[in-house]
């Protein structure tokens, strides 16, 4: 693999032990008798595997991290293995209805090896219960909806820590859950994207919150990586931008209890935040959330102080995305502030890389995305998924 020269300079968030540390040489010794002070021998700060593993990258394998893309879990496509032979960052399970436990490792160790082998994929699922939860085949235990589930949040950590751990067994290492929007009990199932699937914890920000507080740490306990959605909030729509454009939430604000959830999720230790792609009239007017720097980074960023890894919703079949370019999905996407682009068609993996080597010959892109890099790297090292 190609040596970029650029030495890494990480944010907070950078780990500061990993690979090992250069020692200086030593300095010469003194001559016999004399009386002044050895010089001290001084060592270098030691170098994370995160940037390690940055430094050792092709600009290509540094942007194909940003990307996670679908991947039966019932058995690897032909298209998913094509793109895995791009080493994207991530997969995400998809059709895994029946598939059962034992095929699923198979899939996660077959994806790994195809396109993990310089850094290993994050691999991530829908498990949130109820009529939202993709690996339901024998050997996953069956989980009551998120409103049920809201119920009874003392019981909540332990019921998500035994979730999480059945989905550690098959090497999924990334719950996309809990859902953090508060529905607007006025709307209830008339809300089509959460509301009609009881995919929320309560109508009201205390109890959801309760709920996303429980079922982070349940996750975490299990060693296993919850994702908060849908940022800020679908809970104030009636269509769901899975099947419908032009969905606009005209109702939440900077201030909105409603956020409460998230930063409730957030505190709790949600190293991942997916966004919404509705567009937001009183936060930005101009920009779907995705594409808003407003939304990511002064409201979630600034105001709610994340700082771990922003990822999309899916971006692949959303009918929310249609009139953007395949390209354009991602490269809008960072710009404005966001790490994590998912999809769940593998083919859109090469002209979403494609497009995001050409905008980085734009030197501020090119930063952007660097950054966005090196947050994903830094947290595959934090979750123990990558090792040096």
């Amino acid at each position: 693999m190609s040596r970029s020269g650029l030495v890494a300079s990480f944010s907070a968030l950078a780990l500061l032990t990993g690979c090992g540390a250069a020692q200086a040489p030593a300095a010469p010794p003194l001559p016999t008798g004399s009386s002044a002070a050895a010089a001290p021998t001084t060592t270098a700060a030691p170098v994370s595997c995160a940037t390690a593993t940055y430094d050792r990258l092709s600009e290509r394998q540094r942007y194909a991290q940003l990307v996670v893309i679908g991947v039966p879990a019932g058995g690897v496509s032909s298209a998913a293995r094509t793109a895995l032979g791009l080493e994207p960052g991530g997969i995400i399970l998809t059709d895994g209805g029946s598939a059962s436990a034992d095929a699923v490792t198979k899939v996660v160790t077959s994806a790994q090896a195809t396109g993990g082998a310089e850094v290993p994929l994050l691999v991530s699922a829908d498990q949130e219960g109820g009529q939202v939860q993709e690996l339901e085949g024998p050997g996953f235990p069956t989980m009551p909806s998120a409103l049920a589930q809201g119920r009874d949040p003392n019981g909540l950590r332990a019921d998500a820590k035994g979730w999480g751990q059945a989905l550690r067994d098959v090497g999924v290492t990334v719950n996309l859950a809990p859902v953090a929007d508060v529905v607007d009990p006025s709307l209830g199932t008339q809300n089509a994207p959460v509301g009609r699937y009881d995919r929320q914890y309560g109508d009201d920000a205390a109890t959801a919150s309760a709920g996303v507080r429980a079922f982070v740490a349940g996750m975490r306990d299990a060693d296993v990586a919850p994702t908060l959605k849908h940022f800020p909030g679908l809970g104030e729509v009636r269509q769901n931008t899975d099947f419908a454009g032009g969905v606009v939430d005209s109702t939440t604000t900077t201030d909105s209890p409603t956020l409460q959830s998230f930063a409730a999720g957030i505190r709790a230790g949600a190293p991942l935040v997916m966004m919404s792609s509705a567009r937001y009239s009183r936060i930005d007017p101009g920009n779907q959330a995705l594409f808003s720097s407003r939304v990511m980074n002064d409201l979630l960023r600034g105001q709610l102080g994340f700082q771990g890894v922003i990822m999309t919703d899916d971006v692949g079949a959303a009918a929310a995305l249609a009139d953007t370019a395949v390209g354009a999905r991602a490269t809008r996407f960072l710009a404005a502030g966001g790490d994590l682009v998912l999809t769940i068609r593998p083919g859109d993996l090469a002209p979403m890389l494609d497009a995001i080597t050409a905008a980085a010959r734009e030197p501020a892109f090119a930063q952007r995305a660097q950054d966005a890099v090196r947050r994903v790297l830094t947290f595959k090292e934090q979750q123990g998924i990558l090792r040096c």
